[in-house]
């Protein structure tokens, strides 16, 4: 009877330590232990979705030996790629599909259960209800556990609004950050100012931390030194209100850094963002004390602004072998 209760909480030990490491791997995984980026190419903006994957987020394979996996059928150019997976394991893609607003007032949608198949691509217009929007620029994709429910958001200047700010780039530029929430990519609310951050603000990212707070990365111009760079901003909740940290994440001497896309790894944060046709990242335990990793990332050739998600191993290799003969 003794050696029977012995294997049992032997067993039960091994049971619940699987259990608390499985738990563990889900709260930094979405999927599965690789990563995947996406990506679009210069100077060619009509080239559409180029992919890589990882097993460790930091050396980087291209798929379909660097080719496109979808051309774009919709819009003037192909930029700025985000995508992130539903609990269905359907894939979501947006991307910017125009330089201005002459023709469109929207961004890319497309859908695919395995990264290989893609839906029928149509424009979703997010910025309607505005009339004198200049652009619309690099959409990403936040889905709210709480709510069931999609947000996009985007950077667009509207002429006449934040003038205050308007000499800091071109006299006519003047972005700030959007949003519109949607459940099923069909309907969508007006959209709305996500947070007024007093710069030049393109390029978010919205992240929710193991602290609960919710989180926005950046690509910032401003005023004050040193004036461009990746800045974060904070609170309590999804629609905010925001507090802008004034201390920029990306270092003075990078200078032009873009595109960035928090992923929880372990007990660090590690932020993804492009510079200068590579991938780097900075990782924190804390969202205060940030530590370049540059040194150790091996990106792919080409690389521009697009975001990173985990996938499984068996989708990772799946991408590598298959041949897309676009």
């Amino acid at each position: 009877m003794r050696q029977w209760i012995v294997c049992f909480v032997v067993l039960a030990g091994f049971w619940q330590w699987g259990w608390a490491e499985q738990s563990a791997r889900e709260a930094t995984a979405i999927g599965g232990d690789w990563f995947l980026m996406t990506s679009h190419r210069e100077p060619n903006q009509t080239d559409g979705l180029h992919l890589a994957v990882s097993q460790d987020g930091l050396k980087w394979q291209v798929v379909n030996q660097d080719r496109s996996v979808l051309k774009p059928t919709v819009g003037e150019v192909f930029r700025d790629p985000s995508i992130a997976r539903d609990e269905s394991g359907t894939y979501h893609l947006v991307w910017t599909i125009a330089w201005g607003c002459a023709k469109f007032k929207g961004i890319g949608y497309a859908s695919s259960k395995d990264l290989i198949e893609w839906s029928r691509q149509r424009v979703i217009a997010v910025m309607e209800n505005e009339a004198k929007t200049e652009f619309v620029w690099a959409p990403e994709l936040f889905w709210d556990q709480q709510t069931k429910e999609w947000v996009i958001h985007w950077s667009s200047s509207v002429t006449d609004k934040f003038p205050e700010t308007l000499g800091l780039f071109d006299g006519r530029a003047n972005p700030r950050i959007y949003y519109t929430v949607t459940k099923d990519f069909r309907q969508f609310s007006p959209s709305k100012l996500l947070f007024n951050a007093d710069c030049l603000a393109i390029d978010s990212y919205l992240y929710l931390g193991q602290d609960k707070q919710y989180y926005v990365f950046f690509k910032a111009d401003r005023q004050a030194e040193p004036k461009r760079g990746i800045l974060m901003a904070k609170a309590p909740g999804r629609d905010g209100p925001y507090t802008v940290d004034p201390a920029m994440i990306t270092s003075p001497e990078e200078g032009w850094a873009e595109g960035p896309c928090a992923v929880t790894i372990g007990d660090k944060i590690r932020l993804y963002y492009a510079c200068h046709n590579y991938s780097s990242a900075y990782e924190s335990k804390d969202m205060k004390a940030w530590t370049s990793i540059r040194k150790d990332i091996v990106p792919p050739g080409g690389y521009r602004h697009g975001t990173v998600i985990r996938i499984s191993e068996e989708q990772a290799k799946q991408l590598l072998e298959h041949d897309y003969n676009l």
